[in-house]
């Protein structure tokens, strides 16, 4: 029976990725922030996919409760065969108004959170022989966006934390691997009037946004066995639109 971990599972991106991972006989750990009802909805829809479901809540922000839901995980359930960090805010602002507070929560919520997971997880993950790990970054971490400098800074070190977790854990049987998505329709992407998200589409050279199921196919392969040889490389799903 395999358990994979799945953070911002309330997410577009992160629900679609439990959805798309949950077998007959896996488990399924779905981390949320807020948006109880949410969650519940999709316990209910893994359930009812023949897998088991179980919730977890903690703000990822604050790097003791990722902690906390670290030991949780580990004492209720055991090491996850399979971790997908796929909880992830924005903050649009430019460079010189964005607070160091808010500056904080990104990299917090975003490479911090991996950081503190990767500590509390590779060890058993290197006992057993096995792990599959999976950052949802974010072509902006390479291509940059204005008015998203934190976002992009944080998304930026998940490709320079996979290779060189690499490089420590690569002959253990453990791979780690990122996948950027590109423009993607999920809320995050809601601050943009229904002409400037078409305008958008038009930019993409394959025409039109993205579905979080397509985000979530790209993860089902690269935690597959036909991925076993794959390690420290990041997967783009953004049609395109990072050329």
């Amino acid at each position: 029976m395999s358990t994979i971990l799945v953070t911002g599972a309330s997410g577009a991106i992160g629900g679609a990725i439990a959805r798309r991972l949950a077998q007959p006989g896996s488990q399924i750990v779905l981390h949320y922030h807020m948006h109880r009802e949410q969650i519940d909805a999709l316990a209910a829809q893994i359930i009812a996919q023949g897998a088991q479901a179980f919730t977890l809540q903690a703000d990822l922000r604050d790097l003791s409760a990722v902690d906390g839901l670290v030991q949780q995980v580990l004492a209720d359930i055991g090491t996850p065969h399979h971790l997908v960090h796929a909880a992830g805010i924005s903050q649009f602002a430019l460079v010189q108004d964005l607070p160091l507070s808010l500056w904080r929560n990104l990299q917090d919520i975003h490479l911090g959170a991996a950081y503190r997971m990767l500590h509390g997880f590779l060890p058993g993950m290197i006992r057993r022989g096995y792990g599959r790990v999976v950052l949802i970054g974010s072509v902006y971490g390479e291509r940059g966006g204005a008015m998203e400098a934190g976002y992009a800074a944080a998304k930026a070190g998940y490709g320079a934390l996979a290779r060189s977790t690499l490089n420590e854990v690569g002959r253990s049987g453990v791979t780690v691997n990122v996948v950027e998505p590109g423009a993607i329709e999920t809320p995050m992407l809601s601050r943009l009037s229904d002409p400037e998200r078409e305008a958008l589409g038009r930019e993409i050279p394959v025409g039109r946004l993205g579905r979080p199921e397509e985000v979530a196919a790209a993860v089902g392969f690269l935690l597959s066995p036909d991925a076993r040889y794959i390690s420290g490389a990041t997967l783009k799903v953004d049609g395109g639109y990072s050329m």
